[in-house]
């Protein structure tokens, strides 16, 4: 089998060998259907926000980290990566199939979607993801699918349910710890307190939890129908859990650039696995 180059519109295409084709083992052989054995596969099936980056000019193609999808398939899980498509009804179809829902990291979030200017010290912008991922929370929210936000995730959550961000930290909030460490990623920085009575308690085990930080924006209004169960001592919210649905959570650090190496932090990984799976089959108690 021979690959051809890339055509004018980017698009690889394969040469495949006749003698294969013959064999019936030739790639998207004519005629020819594998048949699956054994019994369907039950392994939760989970979406992964990403965004849009420039591959090779003028190609743009999907990314998000690989500790999202590492960490969900070591967890059971099958991770699905959801491009930054503008269509409405595509993200909706997705949002319904997909058994779990994961807001990725990345840029600042224009403070136009939570009625505010631009402040001085605002970071790099992308409008459009914020406007599809906002969209697509709403969406998940209203049909109660099971929905963990990280970082940014987190603040997208609190955005699209009326609630508000600092824009940064330390030029807004006096006494606040650096947020955005200069340690590796998968290494922590501070302590996050969490609650006991929270999901988030039932998926680390510990009230004190050691994490990374990679943030200077940060939850200022927490969005009615969201309670407060994580904090840094320096009064920064770091996690947050609805009370209206049956599993939202908004978690500020990063634990899926710490869950390779650090067993308490794959917890929460396992934990959003298994809750989908067991949701999937209807053997997950109801909480709200």
């Amino acid at each position: 089998m021979k690959k051809r180059e890339v055509d004018g519109r980017g698009v690889e295409k394969w040469e495949v060998d006749s003698r294969e084709m013959e064999r019936g083992r030739g790639l998207f052989s004519p005629g020819v259907r594998q048949k699956h054995s054994g019994p369907k596969s039950m392994k939760p099936l989970i979406g992964v926000t990403s965004t849009k980056i420039l591959l090779n000019s003028p190609y743009y193609g999907a990314y998000v980290a690989e500790g999202y999808f590492t960490g969900i398939a070591q967890a059971g899980g099958i991770p699905l990566i959801i491009p930054l498509v503008e269509e409405a009804d595509v993200w909706r179809d997705i949002i319904e199939h997909v058994d779990g829902l994961i807001f990725t990291g990345g840029l600042d979030i224009h403070p136009q979607f939570y009625g505010e200017g631009l402040h001085p010290q605002i970071g790099e912008l992308y409008p459009l993801r914020d406007r599809q991922e906002i969209a697509a929370a709403r969406y998940a929210l209203e049909i109660d699918k099971p929905v963990v936000g990280i970082c940014r995730g987190c603040q997208i959550l609190n955005v699209a349910k009326g609630g508000s961000l600092y824009q940064d930290i330390n030029s807004q909030c006096q006494g606040t710890y650096l947020h955005t460490q200069t340690a590796p990623r998968d290494e922590g920085s501070h302590y996050v307190e969490i609650g006991e009575d929270s999901r988030l308690y039932e998926a680390f085990g510990v009230r004190s939890l050691f994490t990374n930080s990679f943030h200077h924006q940060a939850i200022k209004e927490l969005a009615a129908g969201f309670r407060k169960v994580a904090q840094a001592k320096d009064g920064v919210i770091e996690g947050f859990e609805s009370m209206e649905h049956t599993f939202v959570m908004g978690i500020q650090f990063h634990p899926e650039m710490m869950w390779h190496s650090h067993t308490e932090m794959f917890r929460l990984a396992r934990y959003f696995v298994d809750y989908c799976g067991k949701r999937q089959t209807g053997t997950s108690p109801a909480r709200k």
